[in-house]
C-alpha cells in the first residue's frame, strides 16, 4: 500500500485526519477506485474534478488510510473518557465515603440524645417510685410503731 496526499501553492494543504469531506480548495469530494497495478481497486477520496486536472494538486486520501485515523482518533477518544470515568468513580465514591461518615456521626449523636433521654426520663421515674416507696415504709413503720405501743 502506498499513502499519497498533495498539495499545491494555489491550494495550500490543510490537514486532514479522517475521513475528508472537502478538498482544499474548498470543493466537494467523492470516493474513486484506484485502477494502477499497484493499487488495483483501492478505494480513494478526491475532488472529482481533479482527475481530470492533473497539473493542479487536490487532496487525495486512501480511504482505508482515513478510516484506520478515524479508529485511532476513537481509540484516544475513548481512552480520555474511560479516564474521565475512573476520575468521576473516584471522586464520586470520595463524596459518598464522606457523607456516609457524616450521616453515622449524625445518626450517632441522635442515637445517644435519644438514649440519655430515655435514661433521664426513667432515672427520673425511678426516683419517683423509690419516694413512694420510701413513704410507704415510713407510714408501715409508723403504724407497726403505733400497733407495737398500743398492744404493749
Amino acid at each position: 500500500m502506498t499513502s499519497s496526499s498533495t498539495s499545491s501553492a494555489r491550494f495550500p494543504r490543510i490537514s486532514t485526519h479522517g475521513v475528508p469531506t472537502r478538498c482544499w480548495c474548498g470543493e466537494d469530494i467523492t470516493t474513486f477506485g484506484s485502477s494502477t497495478a499497484e493499487n488495483r481497486y483501492r478505494r480513494f477520496y478526491q475532488y472529482e474534478i481533479a482527475r481530470d486536472r492533473k497539473n493542479e494538486n487536490h487532496l487525495f486520501k486512501w480511504i482505508d488510510e482515513a478510516l484506520i485515523e478515524v479508529i485511532r482518533m476513537v481509540d484516544v477518544k475513548h481512552e480520555r473518557v474511560a479516564q474521565g470515568i475512573t476520575m468521576f468513580e473516584e471522586r464520586v465514591m470520595e463524596k459518598v465515603k464522606s457523607e456516609l461518615v457524616r450521616v453515622e456521626h449524625e445518626m450517632f449523636e441522635k442515637l445517644k440524645e435519644k438514649v440519655d433521654l430515655e435514661f433521664a426520663r426513667v432515672l427520673q421515674e425511678m426516683k419517683q417510685k423509690l419516694k413512694i416507696a420510701t413513704v410507704a415504709m415510713v407510714v408501715v413503720g409508723e403504724i407497726v410503731g403505733i400497733w407495737t405501743s398500743l398492744s404493749a
